[in-house]
């Protein structure tokens, strides 16, 4: 996708309002604290790399498309791009805080790989997003346009592919975008209907090593 096309979504109103509740739901169950570090695994035109920095960490994005990392670059940000893979990351052990995958996931062949090399440079979590197989946006736009190709995932999957991993991660899901279409009662049925629900368009699933607290707000 031309990368800005990819981010004039993000302005239009519904995208904007799905963007903003994607994030919100990210930042309450990852809980970072200001200054720690983030790398954006897949961050494409770095919308939400820009959203972790505003809030105070310090971010790096991630991605294997030059053209994105070019125009992510030009809307500044205080954000630092990288090129790279998502399934053979170039960082020791325990570089970043947090590691995210927003959506990219669903494009990567592998995720169980992926998640292995997110795991491992994760000191505190891995903070996945991901489109979520259970809900009507799966229903409505699967194989279609920007959908085109992405894997849909449920929360039972994410736990399978986490067998694998040392040491064993908590794990926590919560979803939103319950009616994608973004108009005034879908906005309002957002405001009441709970996180714990598996059925939103956007599952975010927080993976956490032990020694490390929960911050989990239930909407």
């Amino acid at each position: 996708m031309n990368p800005g096309d990819y981010e004039a979504w993000y302005q239009t109103a519904r995208g904007s309002w799905i963007a903003g509740r994607e994030f919100d739901l990210m930042r309450r169950l990852l809980g970072p604290s200001a200054g720690t570090t983030l790398l954006d695994v897949g961050c494409g035109t770095g919308h939400f790399s820009r959203r972790f920095a505003t809030a105070g960490l310090r971010v790096a994005g991630l991605d294997p498309d030059p053209a994105m990392l070019e125009y992510a670059r030009g809307l500044g940000g205080g954000v630092s791009y990288l090129l790279g893979t998502g399934t053979k990351l170039s960082f020791g052990d325990n570089a970043y805080d947090y590691v995210t995958a927003v959506t990219s996931l669903c494009f990567i062949a592998d995720p169980e790989r992926a998640l292995r090399e997110m795991w491992r440079v994760a000191r505190r979590a891995v903070l996945l997003g991901l489109l979520n197989r259970r809900s009507l946006l799966y229903q409505q736009k699967r194989d279609r346009g920007a959908y085109r190709g992405a894997r849909w995932d449920t929360s039972a999957e994410v736990r399978r592919w986490t067998l694998a991993l040392k040491p064993a991660p908590r794990t926590t899901a919560r979803s939103a975008i319950f009616m994608p279409g973004g108009g005034a009662f879908a906005r309002a049925a957002e405001a009441v209907l709970p996180t714990a629900l598996p059925w939103g368009a956007f599952l975010a699933v927080v993976l956490r090593k032990s020694d490390h607290g929960e911050v989990i707000s239930e909407n």
